[in-house]
């Protein structure tokens, strides 16, 4: 899927005055080249002077979201949107990253809407239908993925979610059909490997494992397959085979990020903190707009006695991810350990509405990787 970052220039055309104008101007220029921080200047430098500016406000958060800013990106995107409501490309880019924080049922809305101004964008179709899948509402993701392929049979992307979505709304049958033209498509290492993960996303993890092992016979060096088996052992429980696939997965890519957090959290919920602190900062550092890794840090740092480190990493991981009770859980414990009585009170109530409110789903420090099924 392309990405649906857009500089917005014609509404700052309307009404600039020349010298904001070409601060905008070169501003433009700045975030073409990837100068972010120049760029993040000129527009901030216009907006001062034209805060109700439109493309000023829709680029900035353009910045904000390449530099993993998403806090910054959603409330500025927000702010233009109470300007223009039917933006359609604000609209597309503040729904892109919530879905780059995998919050899909608050990225459904956006994508929802600009479907409905623009029946025929076929990017947002595509996203709402991705938000849809992954949120359960299956009848009406298949319903916009069948159109998607109708329209484009051989496309590999809409072959995988529309597979994935039989598979999730138990079509064996046309899960197996899909499938097949994904092979025809893709390739067969290629077709394995997404196979493999439409497996995992619908939690067939022992076929997901079957596929990856094709994957491995076809070609050991299949980019990405052992991050996904690792994946698929944190599922099943399996914690030494987990950790020698992320191993595994670092030695090939020693940037990814992914499983650096992996890692990292199954070596923290095997009280091995030490050893997780490095990949879990890695994982922040690369991902800082991720709450789990800021989760584990603030734990790992509250076992080894460290309570007024955890606080500030457990407040961020609360900040991104506020629905979570364990977060907020460990953050009262933290609070405890610095003598913060008031507000290790107040934490723990958090704890105590979220559980009443049924809105976390399992137990405190369950032995489960956020993100991993």
């Amino acid at each position: 899927m392309k990405s649906a970052a857009c500089l917005c220039l014609c509404a700052f055309f309307l009404c600039a005055a020349e010298p904001a104008k070409v601060v905008f101007d070169g501003a433009v220029r700045a975030l073409a080249a990837g100068d972010y921080e120049t760029a993040e200047r000129g527009f901030q430098s216009v907006l001062r002077e034209q805060p109700r500016n439109i493309a000023a406000l829709s680029n900035l958060g353009v910045i904000y979201s390449r530099t993993n800013r998403a806090d910054q990106a959603i409330a500025v995107y927000q702010r233009a949107l109470k300007l223009s409501p039917d933006d359609k490309a604000i609209l597309l880019n503040l729904g892109l990253v919530y879905l780059k924080q995998e919050a899909h049922s608050r990225a459904l809305p956006y994508f929802a809407r600009v479907v409905a101004i623009d029946p025929q964008h076929l990017q947002a179709r595509q996203l709402l239908a991705v938000c849809r899948a992954y949120a359960g509402q299956m009848a009406p993701a298949i319903h916009d993925l069948e159109a998607l392929h109708a329209a484009a049979p051989r496309d590999e992307g809409i072959l995988f979610l529309l597979g994935f979505a039989y598979l999730k709304n138990h079509d064996a049958e046309k899960a197996k059909a899909i499938f097949q033209l994904m092979f025809e498509a893709a390739g067969a290492e290629r077709a394995q490997f997404l196979l493999g993960k439409a497996y995992y996303e619908a939690t067939l993890f022992p076929q997901a494992e079957e596929s990856f092992f094709e994957v491995l016979r076809l070609d050991p060096r299949f980019p990405g397959v052992h991050l996904e088996l690792g994946k698929v052992y944190i599922s099943l429980r399996r914690t030494d085979e987990a950790i020698r696939e992320l191993e595994l997965a670092l030695k090939e890519n020693p940037g990814d990020a992914d499983a650096s957090y992996f890692l990292g959290g199954l070596l923290a919920q095997g009280e091995r903190y030490t050893e997780a602190i490095p990949y879990l900062e890695r994982a922040r550092k690369a991902k800082p707009d991720f709450w789990a890794p800021y989760f584990y840090l603030g734990k790992a740092k509250l076992r080894l006695e460290q309570p007024a480190e955890a606080v500030v990493l457990l407040q961020r991981a609360v900040k991104l991810n506020p629905d979570d009770a364990s977060a907020y859980y460990q953050l009262g414990r933290a609070l405890q350990a610095c003598g913060r009585a008031v507000e290790a009170r107040r934490a723990l109530r958090r704890v105590a509405d979220l559980r009443a409110a049924a809105l976390e789903a399992t137990p405190l420090d369950d032995g489960k990787v956020a993100g991993a099924r």
